[in-house]
C-alpha cells in the first residue's frame, strides 16, 4: 500500500498526464466525445429530503382541529399578557405623561382595535364583504406612544382613525343596540 505522500504524487502525475492528453487531442483536431456519448457514472441514490417544519405544528399532526387549538392558544396568551400588563404598576414616569402622550397612545390602541372589530363584524356579516377591506396601515400605528407628536398631527391621525373605524363601529353599535334594546348602547360622554 502506498503512503500518503506517494499517493498524492501519483495523483498529481495522473492529473498532469490527463491535461497533456487533452491538449494533445485538441491539437490533433480531435474532439472529446459528445456528452451523450460519454458513459455516465451511476448516480448515488438520493437521500430523502426532509421538509423543514414551516409552522408550529409538526407536519404529521397537521389537522384543522389541532391547528385551530394552537392558533386560539395565542389569543388566550395575548389576552392574559395584556391583563398582566394592565395590572403591572405604573412607573414613576407615568405621572409625567402629557395629554399629547395620552392622545397618541389612545389613537394607536384604537388603530389596533379596529382590526379586531373589523374581523368580528365582517365575519358575522354585519358589514358587506366589499366594505371589509382595510387601507394601508400608516407607520405611526406601529410606533410606541410618545408625547412628542405635534398637536396638528395628532388631530390628523384622529380624523384618519374616525374614517377607518366608522363602518365597523356603526355596524357593531347597531348590533349592540338591537341585542340590548338600548338606543344609548354606544353613547360615550
Amino acid at each position: 500500500m502506498l503512503r500518503q505522500p506517494e499517493r498524492e504524487q501519483l495523483m498529481r502525475t495522473g492529473l498532469v498526464f490527463g491535461v497533456f492528453a487533452m491538449m494533445a487531442l485538441q491539437a490533433c483536431g480531435q474532439q472529446t466525445p459528445a456528452p451523450e456519448q460519454q458513459a455516465e457514472a451511476p448516480k448515488p441514490p438520493e437521500a430523502p429530503v426532509e421538509t423543514p417544519q414551516q409552522g408550529n405544528t409538526p407536519p404529521e399532526d397537521l389537522d384543522p382541529f389541532v391547528v385551530m387549538i394552537g392558533a386560539e392558544r395565542w389569543t388566550v396568551i395575548l389576552e392574559k399578557a395584556n391583563e398582566g400588563a394592565i395590572e403591572a404598576p405604573e412607573p414613576a414616569s407615568a405621572a409625567d405623561h402629557t395629554d399629547l402622550y395620552r392622545a397618541d397612545a389612545a389613537l394607536k390602541r384604537g388603530a389596533a382595535q379596529v382590526i379586531e372589530l373589523r374581523n368580528r363584524v365582517c365575519s358575522k356579516g354585519l358589514v358587506p364583504v366589499e366594505k371589509c377591506a382595510l387601507p394601508d396601515w400608516p407607520a405611526w400605528t406601529r410606533e410606541l406612544p410618545t408625547g412628542d407628536t405635534p398637536i396638528l398631527e395628532i388631530d390628523k391621525r384622529s380624523a384618519w382613525l374616525s374614517e377607518v373605524m366608522s363602518p365597523f363601529t356603526e355596524a357593531g353599535c347597531e348590533a349592540g343596540k338591537a341585542a340590548a334594546k338600548d338606543d344609548m348602547f354606544c353613547s360615550v360622554e
